[in-house]
């Protein structure tokens, strides 16, 4: 009697047990299935959140130090009005570079916990049931390293105007922490800091020096005009 109990014991274990592993077996199954999907998805959520977090900074960064073109940089004129140089603020750039950076890390940083929110027909990865069913809630976090440089574009503005932008460039090299697994991925953005139209003398002529390798021809002349 007691060994019949303990056979039937041990069949319903081994039911269960098989039930079980089915489980676990399909589980892994649709994870390894719905991940590329996610990931995509996931990462289509965090360039949008890395971009917007970058406009974010910039603006702040530059409202709370009042920048403007004066601000970082320096026309220098002849009596003529004719245009010798500009100068830029090289202490002020590196220093708005840092604060722009660490500005874009704390705001990530503070929002560290994403949801992430896909219907459950985008994940069969088909065309016709992309954005249907209910949604699956996941829960991702983001990491990043921001690389923000300055430059200076010129264009014309009509005669001897000449518009001069200051131009903030945002390479933001992020991952996305999901389903215990990290992907990887790169956004950059430009953002304008400041602009001016310069209206000075322009020139009479132009020599344009087309430089040949190994040749200084270019680096000659220039260093014979600063000296003329």
């Amino acid at each position: 009697m007691r060994i019949s109990r303990k056979r039937r014991t041990f069949s319903v274990f081994k039911r269960w047990l098989v039930v079980l592993l089915c489980l676990v077996l399909l589980f892994v199954t649709c994870f390894i299935s719905v991940k590329p999907f996610v990931f995509t998805y996931a990462k289509s959520e965090a360039e949008t959140i890395i971009l917007n977090a970058a406009n974010s900074a910039v603006l702040n960064i530059l409202e709370k130090n009042d920048i403007s073109y004066a601000t970082l940089s320096n026309v220098s004129r002849m009596s003529d009005g004719t245009i010798t140089g500009i100068e830029i603020d090289i202490e002020k750039v590196n220093k708005l570079k840092s604060q722009i950076s660490n500005e874009l890390a704390k705001i990530v940083r503070d929002n560290n916990k994403y949801d992430l929110n896909i219907p459950i027909g985008t994940l069969f990865g088909n065309e016709y049931t992309t954005g249907y069913g209910p949604k699956i809630k996941f829960k991702m976090q983001l990491t990043e390293t921001a690389i923000i440089d300055f430059e200076s574009r010129f264009e014309s503005a009509g005669i001897n105007n000449v518009l001069h932008q200051i131009i903030i460039k945002i390479h933001v090299n992020a991952s996305v922490l999901m389903m215990g697994c990290t992907d990887g991925f790169s956004v950059s953005t430009t953002a304008l800091a400041a602009q001016t139209v310069i209206a000075g003398k322009v020139p009479d002529s132009f020599t344009n020096v087309i430089e040949q390798p190994n040749n200084d021809l270019a680096d000659e002349i220039f260093n014979f005009g600063e000296l003329g």
